[in-house]
């Protein structure tokens, strides 16, 4: 049997009053407690519209602190609120469950504890990038990383795919700090390096970064892969970088299944 007290998370999106649904703001408002992570006053004020009984989560942050360290801080936040026998609403800048640790740390934590807990959608910057860049992963296929894993790990980057790099304004730092997104310059050359080993240098690569209110433009500023190194930088920059070219027909694989390249050509064409 499930005890009293239960978590809710939901994604506020990023342009935070247009992009959150109706199911979302009924579940803020039925809460007894919600907990907030979102970016800047005005989201945080509309929020405390909806439920006047709100807790400012970003406040876990702190100079010099492992971001790692505040994600448990914020997960215990919320389990020892739904010991007490809150209903709680966790609501999280954009999509809940993407570079989110603390909502799915806190999900598993109550579940282990025999409490229901659970996770709703929400708009993340990854679905303003494919709206607000004109592109369709599904037309290439899409590889998308965290900038500092694709730079501490052996990775394999395929250029006939577009690739989505994310938080490339902390790229290089290892210490979870929030205070590193002024020194990026070091991580950048040698990610611009390891780029340069699977794309050329002319290459047209786009640093994003979604609009937060409707009263700003998105950015999007189109560099070479060269100019990546000198490029200004933001927390909430993205790269992306699309495909080089298209990827070559596999002969060996159509012949298996009695296909030629003008059958694949023919399918694709409008022109029957």
């Amino acid at each position: 049997m499930n005890k009293q007290g239960s978590l809710t998370v939901v994604g506020t999106g990023i342009k935070i009053a247009g992009d959150m649904t109706l199911n979302t703001q009924a579940q803020i408002k039925q809460a007894d407690i919600v907990f907030t992570v979102v970016p800047d006053k005005v989201s945080k004020q509309w929020l405390a519209k909806l439920n006047p009984n709100t807790v400012d989560m970003t406040e876990f942050y702190g100079s010099n602190k492992s971001r790692l360290i505040t994600y448990n801080e914020m997960a215990n936040a919320l389990v020892e609120s739904v010991k007490q026998g809150n209903n709680v609403c966790a609501a999280f800048y954009g999509h809940p469950g993407v570079f989110a640790y603390a909502s799915h740390l806190a999900i598993r934590q109550l579940k282990a504890l025999g409490y229901r807990a659970k996770m709703q959608p929400g708009i993340s910057a990854e679905d303003w990038l494919v709206a607000d860049l004109g592109i369709d992963p599904g037309k290439s296929g899409c590889i998308s990383i965290e900038a500092t894993q694709f730079l501490f790990y052996q990775r394999t980057i395929d250029p006939y795919s577009l690739l989505v790099l994310w938080q490339i304004g902390l790229v290089g730092d290892h210490t979870l700090a929030l205070d590193k997104t002024d020194n990026y310059q070091r991580g950048l050359k040698v990610l611009s390096n390891e780029l340069l080993k699977y794309y050329p240098s002319d290459h047209q690569v786009i640093i994003y970064e979604a609009a937060t209110l409707a009263l700003f433009p998105p950015r999007i500023e189109h560099i070479a892969l060269a100019q990546l190194p000198q490029a200004k930088l933001t927390a909430i920059s993205t790269l992306a970088i699309p495909p080089y070219q298209e990827a070559p027909l596999d002969l060996a694989v159509l012949k298996q299944l009695g296909l030629t390249p003008e059958d694949i050509d023919n399918a694709l064409s409008i022109d029957k």
